[in-house]
Parts: structure tokens; sequence; C-alpha cells
């Protein structure tokens, strides 16, 4: 390996190691709330496909009927009528645990730009309804931000604007095509935040962008600006559910496929009649809904032809997109400090008994987020990675989507 190769791995990995052990530290026995008078809320998440609704089902239906109510953290489910692509929970599932925050808003509305404040607002208001009724709340998702405005408090700092966002990804964007991930964290450290340049894990891109974009912004540091506290009225218990990369990685191409089969096109048409474009709105720039609607629309102009070929393209794109999420999920979660991690390659019963058997001691601990790290071999497996046809290999299938996607057109 050449010397300067060297160096960077060297120098990233240490980083990487520093910060893991400064939340461990910091993780350990660690309940946002303080008092034995707050109300335990079961947070779940973890990477897109790994199964966390119907754990949290199960959880569920494991405790004393009425005991649990489920509460979604996802910036698509809170949507009416995007339920395929959304992996929104069926009916059926829902008979089974009460479940909050899910078909709330209008998808149809060009204006309609739900984020992590508007759901701070609604999610602490339904978790104190839910502590009035005598019952306790699983909170499941995979939004990251949401999550973190709900465990940790409202920020301080500015909020993000186009024009900052978009300077700070292109500032970044041309840093790490110039030297990657230090060329990046050396890009914010020239700008004026060697602290938070250090202590971020290696490749935990949403943070370190916004942490430029902060300074571009105010030109004060991240750590400058105060976090308004939790509500102190709940004592928030954390878990991560991890899988096994390429295990993961074959269930969410497999889930692709189901949306794909059972109806994201429908719902693409849907956004696209109602007048919004791809990337109209934040349902509409989620991940499916916009490829989907930008095939539908070149379809509709015949810029393209619906065919077996163009339709795998598709699929290949929103797979890919899918397991990019993934592992900016990884990443993402690996650089918070008050969840504990839970292998979930096991059935969805056991998965379930060890989340409430953890939630129900006394104190809670964090860590294992070292069970996300990727050995040498299972990187070379990754690399190799090719997504494999399961439901629409089968002709009569393909052509049955084939039909529908026609029909929409």
């Amino acid at each position: 390996m050449p010397r300067a190769l060297r160096s960077t791995v060297s120098w990233t990995t240490a980083v990487a190691r520093r910060a893991i052990a400064r939340r461990r530290a910091s993780g350990r026995a660690a309940s946002t709330a303080t008092t034995r008078e707050a109300q335990r809320v079961l947070v779940l998440t973890g990477p897109t496909g790994v199964g966390k609704s119907s754990v949290a089902i199960e959880i569920a239906s494991r405790a004393t009927r009425g005991r649990f109510e489920i509460v979604s953290c996802d910036s698509v489910q809170i949507y009416k009528g995007l339920d395929v692509g959304s992996g929104k929970v069926t009916r059926e599932q829902r008979g089974r645990a009460t479940h909050h925050m899910l078909d709330e808003r209008d998808a149809r509305v060009e204006s309609e730009e739900y984020d992590a404040a508007a759901y701070y607002d609604d999610c602490v208001r339904t978790l104190r309804e839910i502590r009035d009724r005598g019952n306790v709340a699983i909170v499941v998702g995979g939004a990251g931000m949401y999550l973190k405005w709900l465990t940790d408090g409202k920020p301080t700092a500015p909020a993000s604007t186009s024009e900052t966002r978009e300077r700070a990804a292109r500032e970044i964007g041309e840093a790490r095509e110039r030297g990657g991930w230090r060329a990046a964290c050396d890009a914010l450290v020239g700008l004026g935040d060697e602290d938070t340049a250090r202590g971020l894990s290696e490749n935990d891109w949403y943070r370190l962008t916004r942490a430029y974009e902060i300074l571009l912004a105010s030109g004060r540091t991240v750590s400058s600006y105060d976090r308004a506290s939790p509500d102190e009225r709940f004592d928030f218990r954390c878990f991560f559910l991890s899988a096994p990369r390429v295990e993961l990685y074959r269930k969410i191409d497999e889930r692709v496929e189901n949306m794909i089969l059972n109806g994201i096109m429908d719902e693409a048409a849907w956004l696209l009649d109602a007048g919004i474009a791809p990337g109209g709105n934040v349902a509409a720039r989620a991940i499916g809904y916009r490829q989907a609607m930008e095939y539908l629309a070149k379809a509709r102009a015949k810029d393209i032809d619906v065919s077996a070929d163009t339709l795998l393209e598709l699929l290949k794109e929103i797979q890919g997109l899918n397991r990019a999420y993934a592992k900016r999920q990884f990443t993402w979660f690996r650089g918070e400090s008050k969840y504990l991690w839970i292998d979930a390659s096991s059935s969805c019963e056991d998965i379930a008994r060890r989340v409430l058997t953890e939630f129900e001691c006394d104190e809670h601990h964090a860590g294992g987020e070292q069970m996300a790290d990727v050995s040498k071999e299972e990187l070379e497996v990754l690399k190799r990675y090719r997504p494999h046809l399961s439901v629409l290999s089968d002709a009569s299938a393909m052509e049955r989507v084939l039909d529908r996607i026609r029909a929409l057109i």
C-alpha cells in the first residue's frame, strides 16, 4: 500500500476509534430522563428492510393487551395513499396493535414539506396522550434526524436553507473529489471547526456537511449551539436492530421487487396525476417514488419504452439507492450514543423478547455498535455483490407489471 494511502487509512481509522470510544463511554447507562417519574418510551430503529415494524408489533402483542401503542417515525408513512413504496404496515398488522402517525398528511399538496420540527411537535403530543391513557409508546422507524430531535430536543442552530445546503454540499463534494473523507474533514477544519471534524465517524457525510453549512450560515461551530433539552417526562430507551450487510441487502432487493409488483407505480402515477413533479415535495423526493415518477413521466412523454429492460433498469436503480440508504443509516446511528445495538439476524420472536427484556431493566445500557464493523472478508463479498431477481424472474409476473404500467401511461 502506498505510504500516502497508509497514512490516510491510519488517520481515519484512529479518528473513528476515538469517536466510538467516546460514545461508548458516554452511552453506558444512557437514559435521557433522570427522574423516576419519567415515562419510559421504547425507541426502535435500524436500517431499511431490517424488520423494525414486525418486531414492534411482536413486542406489542407480547405485553398485556393495550399496554403498548406504536408511533411511526417515517418521513413518508405520514402521508395518505403512499403505502407500498413506504413499506407501511398493512391493515391486518394495524389490527394487532394501535398505530399512530400514519396517513395524517396529504402528499398531493405541492407545498407539503413535513420536517423534523413538525414531527417533534406531533410526536411529543402523541406520546403525552399515550402516557395519559396509562400505556407505553414504541416509536419505530428509520428517520435518524426525526429521532435525534425527539430524544435530544430541538436544536438552536440555524435552520437549513436551500442556498446554504446547496453551497455546503457543493464545497464538501469538491473536497471529497480531491481527497475523500480526510480532505472533506480538512475543509471543515479550514473553515474553523476542528473539534467536529476530528470527532465524526468516518463517512458520516450528513453530519460533516451540516456542520459545514452551520459555519457558512452563522460563522459559529456546531458545539457553540445549545440543544433544547428533551421532554423530561420521557425516558427514551433506544435500540438499533442490526443485520449482516449481505443478508440485509438481499432482503432490501427482494423488498423493492415486491414494491414494483404490488403497486408503487400506481402510487407514483397518483402523485403525477395530482400535478406533483418528481422531487416536487417530500413525498416526491423519497427513494422509490421519485424514480418511479421519473420513469412514468418519461414513458408518458414517449422518451422511453415500457419494457422489461427499462423496468429492470428502474428496479436496479431503486435497489441501489435503498442499499446506499441502509449504509448511511448504519453510519448515522454509530454517531448516536444512546442506542443499544441488537443482532436482528434471529427470529422476530427472539428479537422482540431480547428488546423487551432490555427495555424493562432498571437502567438502559447503550453500546454494541461494533457489530456494524465490516471485516475484510465481508468487504470483498460486498464488492462483488450483485442483486438477483426473485419475484420478477417469473415471466408472467413481469408481464403483469408491464401491462399495469402501460395502463398508467
